[in-house]
């Protein structure tokens, strides 16, 4: 039988102003004369979480605090949502926050603060829709999402980036659908394993979404942002890019990976372990079919999309012969770990390991990546470039794009390609090339391996789409 319930995910500039919730009260309308519950999960208005971030840091920032608030009394106002019905309550809790802050800067007490943007929007938003004549309530996603107990993370990490479990909750759905049709739930947060806040990381929201449509059994999770869907390539640096009209979780999640954040992997991982459909929609573009994300139909061979990943380190780690030097490549390692820096791609010869690492992933500047090479140059001569970029074509399949490749190739008689590098599963070749090089390079491959027009999968260019709605391509 199929769910009557179906999540709804707005990103922070999707709640941000009165047109955007205008339209969402258009969608909520439609799906519920479809006969769908609806579940709106909502992220904190655009700037507002780093905003609460600054305040974080600086507790006793009354001017930051003061902007907050009324930043929220001026969308209230838009939305016709009269002070009385939130901001006594929005007022005392950050107070409540701050104070707590100021008391103990721990974790818990910054993910508190952290999570009223969210509080805040979603607040504002059930009461608009309140007022536009739908049966609508708010409802406290910590009561639906609690966080696991993985007693190895630090504190930080523990607070400010948790994980969930995803699986059904029937006990949930029958609570949920006795209070409202439309329910407005936060993004982002969660219910610490001790009762109090956690947050489930920057762009927690997708996730929020998976993982309650999981628990729900939702037919669909639909991830409403301000781009269509997924492309073929990053449309603000190639406008020739196509719309993907579907993808499965794994060629969905190695994309997430390798730079087309449209769509945070964790939400990928949740909705593929419930077996949950996501699809990327455009709230500015409604009418543009988006991305459908789901489990592997008809099998689609080839390159789907190009991604670059920039500010990415690699290292050549140079030894004379690894073969007679037992247990190299473990100290080596062992180096990392010790460390704290996880490595991205690696490719090993006889005398030579190349190893490339994300730097902002790692949180690693200049003076981290010298202590890093001092400890490894114990073990071996290092050479380093510091400023790369990551080419990455990913498909199910991929080898099978290399015979298409020869053109692109030529450019490596006179320019340097630091790593060429295959995932064990088929789904994504990387070329590590130095900064300086990649947007041309990304662009050949493109050339090379997606479709010059609409067919199958491969959907409108961007640049149909904005002629389409008028819009410029940049």
């Amino acid at each position: 039988m199929q769910s009557d319930w179906v999540v709804l995910k707005f990103g922070g500039t999707s709640v941000a102003g009165r047109p955007q919730w205008d339209t969402i009260a258009s969608l909520v309308n439609e799906r519920r004369a479809a006969g769908c519950h609806v579940v709106l999960v909502c992220s904190a208005a655009a700037g507002v979480t780093d905003r609460l971030a600054m305040l974080a840091d600086d507790p006793a920032s009354g001017t930051v605090a003061d902007e907050l608030i009324q930043r929220h009394r001026e969308l209230g106002l838009a939305l016709e949502v009269p002070d009385t019905d939130w901001l006594p309550q929005a007022e005392a809790l950050l107070q409540e926050c701050l104070e707590r802050l100021g008391r103990d800067p721990a974790p818990w007490a910054r993910a508190e603060l952290l999570a009223l943007g969210e509080w805040l929007s979603t607040q504002l938003g059930a009461c608009f829709l309140q007022r536009q004549r739908l049966d609508a309530a708010w409802v406290d996603a910590r009561d639906a999402l609690q966080t696991s107990d993985e007693g190895n993370l630090s504190p930080s990490r523990a607070w400010l980036s948790a994980d969930c479990r995803a699986g059904p909750d029937p006990d949930l759905a029958a609570r949920w659908s006795e209070i409202a049709p439309v329910l407005v739930t936060q993004g982002f947060v969660a219910r610490g394993v001790d009762g109090r806040t956690a947050l489930l990381g920057r762009g927690g929201s997708d996730t929020s979404a998976a993982l309650l449509a999981g628990r729900l059994g939702a037919e669909c999770a639909e991830i409403w942002t301000d781009v269509p869907g997924l492309f073929t390539a990053d449309p603000r640096l190639i406008a020739s890019a196509r719309l993907l009209g579907e993808v499965d979780y794994a060629e969905a999640l190695e994309m997430a990976a390798s730079g087309a954040r449209v769509v945070h992997p964790r939400c990928i991982r949740a909705a593929a372990e419930t077996g949950t459909t996501l699809r990327v929609r455009d709230l500015n573009r409604p009418t543009v079919a988006g991305t459908t994300i789901a489990s592997a139909g008809p099998e689609s061979r080839g390159a789907k999309t190009v991604t670059c990943q920039e500010d990415m380190a690699v290292l050549l780690l140079q030894n004379l012969d690894a073969r007679r030097q037992v247990g190299f490549l473990a100290g080596v390692f062992e180096v990392f770990r010790q460390r704290g820096v996880s490595i991205d791609l690696v490719a090993t010869s006889e005398t030579t390991t190349t190893v490339a690492i994300h730097r902002a992933t790692n949180h690693l500047d200049g003076s981290g990546l010298d202590g890093l090479v001092q400890d490894l140059a114990a073990l071996c001569s290092v050479r380093r470039y510091d400023d790369c970029v990551c080419v990455n074509l990913v498909g199910r399949g991929i080898r099978t794009a290399l015979s298409r490749l020869h053109t692109v190739m030529r450019r490596f008689d006179d320019a340097p390609l630091l790593m060429l590098s295959q995932s064990a599963n088929d789904l994504c070749l990387s070329l590590l090339v130095p900064a300086n090089d990649h947007l041309a390079l990304l662009r050949e491959a493109h050339t090379a391996l997606i479709p010059d027009r609409a067919g199958g999968i491969f959907g409108p260019s961007w640049e149909q789409i904005c002629r389409q709605q008028g819009a410029p391509t940049g």
